[in-house]
């Protein structure tokens, strides 16, 4: 079973970006946007607090940057992020890679903080329903990568164990958190994406779902 991640991994937030970008350009726009979203659904899952929905964590994380521009942000505004995590394309190199991998006879399974209705939404959108064979929300467990939780959630649905899975992420965080519990990691190199090294090394580090295929074919 291959896991991908989906927001920046397999689908190009290019929409959001745009619609943060042009509301707060001046406090840092998406990237300190996407930065407060993470560390909000890291708090979640290290705390022990109450779960919150992604989109409700998303709508804190942009008033935050919009705030730090010294002003309060709108429903309207907010509308036009929301609307964007509706309108994501997936990168171009996505559905060969994927067809490739499942020709070669692998399972494939979407793995999202987003929730589940709205990955479910996202993937008819960009036309990839039909290349996973699980599409899976951490909404199940009610806590967020890297926790433990989501990886092992995955592995259960696999009916496999986690050392048979391979995690596939541009995120370095949800690769440690999938080599914690026992995942094969691979690193998909995104635009701007690096890999620290404060975490263990990913099993393979890749350009694309072409290379990756590659790999694992």
């Amino acid at each position: 079973m291959i896991v991908f991640d989906m927001n920046e991994t397999t689908l190009d937030l290019a929409p959001v970006r745009a619609a943060v970008d042009s509301v707060a350009p001046d406090a840092g726009g998406f990237t300190v946007f996407f930065q407060k979203l993470l560390q909000l659904s890291m708090s979640v899952s290290t705390t022990g607090m109450d779960f919150v929905a992604f989109s409700s964590l998303a709508r804190h994380a942009f008033d935050a940057v919009v705030a730090a521009a010294g002003r309060r942000a709108s429903d309207d505004e907010w509308a036009q992020v929301a609307e964007g995590f509706g309108q994501l394309e997936a990168y171009p190199d996505v559905v060969g890679g994927l067809e490739r991998l499942r020709a070669a006879g692998h399972q494939t399974m979407a793995l999202t903080n987003s929730e589940q209705a709205g990955v479910e939404a996202q993937c008819e959108s960009a036309g990839l329903t039909h290349l996973f064979d699980h599409i899976v929300s951490v909404e199940a467990v009610s806590t967020y990568k890297p926790g433990p939780a989501p990886y092992l959630h995955a592995a259960q649905i696999a009916g496999v164990s986690p050392d048979r899975m391979w995690m596939v992420a541009c995120h370095d965080w949800d690769l440690a958190g999938a080599r914690a519990v026992g995942l094969n990691t691979a690193f998909i190199a995104r635009p701007k994406m690096s890999y620290a090294p404060t975490y263990p090394a990913a099993d393979l580090h890749v350009n694309d779902f072409g290379a990756l295929a590659d790999h694992l074919t």
